[in-house]
């Protein structure tokens, strides 16, 4: 209870945070800017900044708005990332391009880049100019790594040579990272020492590969309403998963081609089909992948020296739970 409490009460702080800074003048726009924010999620990155940042000691304030930049930098990417995989829907709503139209959608991702920025130049301000150079360009550098990430997702759908290192590249750049940088900002507010904050953002990187991969598996196993949006989307825009990668290397002739066929369909039975060669051929050792980073990120984190018992257990049960989760 007192772990769950300690949580609770870092997503308020980040919550009413953010509610502080995106106002403005232009209602629409500020409302489609919120919209995904208020549509809920977990809020795992700026917990993971607050609670790396008290692990070592550091400012609660100072945290707050670091986690509350990267939770407003993390849902730019989500709005952009819906128009580009013309998703329809996100947290179990209406994606914000199909809500407002394309546009609109676009300046609202641009308008939560620039916050993000607002957000995280008040989070370094007053810090050594050392210190707070490095906390911009854990940030910045995190854009850079996140664009990549994505290029390198569209790429792979017109590909059929996806390797699992090419993928694992692939999901560091454009999951893994916001993760890795949530935790080393972390460690960098509270003024970490350099093997505590590079533990740190072994950390995160880690546990941010365990939890694209297990997204993967939720892809195809979850149930859609509680998942949040629509089963099989992988499949249906040729994402090259962990779990196609490995299916297409077990498979024989016949489910091979069952499998190439069916990517890219809008047919639910088709999708339904290539969904179940998937976990009979690729599920078991997708779950064994997710259980690997998950223990390797534990043992990075085993390395820090923790001055904060609460803020070490609620790092591990962000770990477990994403392991763990439905949606």
């Amino acid at each position: 209870m007192e772990l769950e409490k300690y949580l609770g009460e870092v997503i308020t702080q980040v919550n009413e945070t953010i509610d502080k800074y995106i106002q403005g003048d232009v209602p629409e726009l500020y409302e489609a800017s919120r919209y995904l924010l208020k549509a809920g999620g977990k809020r795992l990155r700026p917990l993971m900044v607050v609670l790396s940042s008290e692990l070592l000691g550091g400012s609660r304030d100072r945290a707050i708005l670091a986690g509350a930049a990267i939770e407003v930098l993390h849902n730019f990417t989500l709005i952009h990332d819906d128009i580009m995989d013309q998703d329809t829907t996100r947290r179990g709503l209406p994606t914000v391009h199909v809500k407002w139209g394309i546009p609109t959608a676009i300046l609202a991702g641009d308008l939560l880049h620039a916050k993000a920025f607002e957000l995280i130049t008040e989070s370094i301000k007053g810090l050594p100019i050392d210190l707070a150079y490095r906390a911009l360009n854990c940030f910045s550098r995190s854009i850079v790594i996140v664009s990549e990430g994505q290029a390198m997702d569209m790429e792979f759908e017109r590909r059929w040579d996806v390797t699992e290192n090419l993928y694992l590249e692939m999901i560091r750049k454009k999951t893994a990272q916001l993760f890795a940088c949530s935790a080393h900002l972390g460690g960098l507010l509270a003024n970490g020492t350099n093997e505590e904050v590079n533990s740190l953002y072994d950390f995160g990187e880690k546990i941010g590969i365990a939890f694209q991969i297990m997204d993967d598996i939720l892809g195809i196993t979850a149930d859609e309403k509680e998942l949040g949006k629509p089963l099989y989307s992988d499949i249906r825009e040729g994402k090259k998963t962990i779990l196609l990668i490995k299916a297409l290397e077990r498979a024989n002739e016949h489910q091979r081609k069952t499998i190439m066929n069916g990517m890219g369909s809008s047919e639910v039975s088709t999708l339904s089909s290539v969904a179940s060669l998937l976990s009979e051929l690729s599920l078991d050792y997708s779950q064994q992948l997710v259980r690997k980073y998950y223990e390797n990120a534990l043992r990075s984190l085993s390395k820090v020296r923790s001055r904060n018992q609460l803020a070490l257990d609620g790092l591990r049960a962000i770990a477990d739970l994403i392991i763990t989760r439905r949606k």
